[in-house]
């Protein structure tokens, strides 16, 4: 084994392993790389909301909990670049739909008084359109799980009921609650997804 090669090696492991000093290695080599493509990839009207360095390292913590959970087969640098790229884009793209969803939809309307709400979870919970890419979709899945993990299981029950497109007055009505009940349980999901996303 060459040195290259066994330089390689240890950083797959230390990454594997939760080495910090592996890690903090593998940030400063490809953190700023990440960060331009990032830059060079939001839309100008999103530059006001995130930047290139929230989302890498939204990209790093993606990552690396997945290559700890031994989730990635990274042979070569250039592999691991490109999954890098990919994860990078991804983050783009799911950061500019979180934004421009919450602009629109919940928070927004649950602070308006009266009106229809029943499609502001809809929108909130929207999937990805179907023609995304797999390794989108993929990442997409990843960062969804992410999020139901970090839910109560009265906020897991009204996502389930929202993705069956069911109405909030169909969701109080299996809660045995009342409407404003679960308009108060999709804001704070609102909340949660934002502060776990951001």
């Amino acid at each position: 084994m060459d040195e290259s090669e066994q330089q390689w090696r240890r950083m797959i492991d230390g990454l594997r392993g939760g080495d910090p000093d592996v890690i903090e290695e593998f940030v400063a080599k490809y953190g700023h790389s990440l960060e331009r493509i990032a830059d060079n990839n939001i839309a100008t009207q999103m530059g006001r909301r995130f930047g290139g360095d929230d989302v890498v390292q939204s990209v790093c913590r993606t990552f690396l909990r997945r290559v700890e959970g031994g989730q990635f087969e990274l042979d070569d640098s250039e592999s691991l670049w490109r999954l890098l790229c990919a994860i990078t884009l991804t983050k783009v793209r799911e950061k500019a739909r979180f934004h421009m969803r919450k602009k629109r939809s919940l928070g927004q309307e649950v602070r308006a008084a009266g009106g229809d709400d029943d499609e502001r979870g809809g929108q909130m919970l929207d999937m990805p359109a179907g023609d995304l890419t797999p390794s989108i979709q993929i990442e997409f899945a990843d960062t969804f799980e992410h999020l139901i993990s970090q839910l109560d299981d009265e906020e897991r029950i009204v996502v389930d009921m929202k993705l069956q497109q069911k109405s909030n007055a169909e969701i109080a009505s299996e809660l045995g609650s009342s409407e404003r009940t679960v308009r108060r349980i999709l804001a704070r999901l609102m909340t949660k997804f934002e502060t776990i996303l951001d």
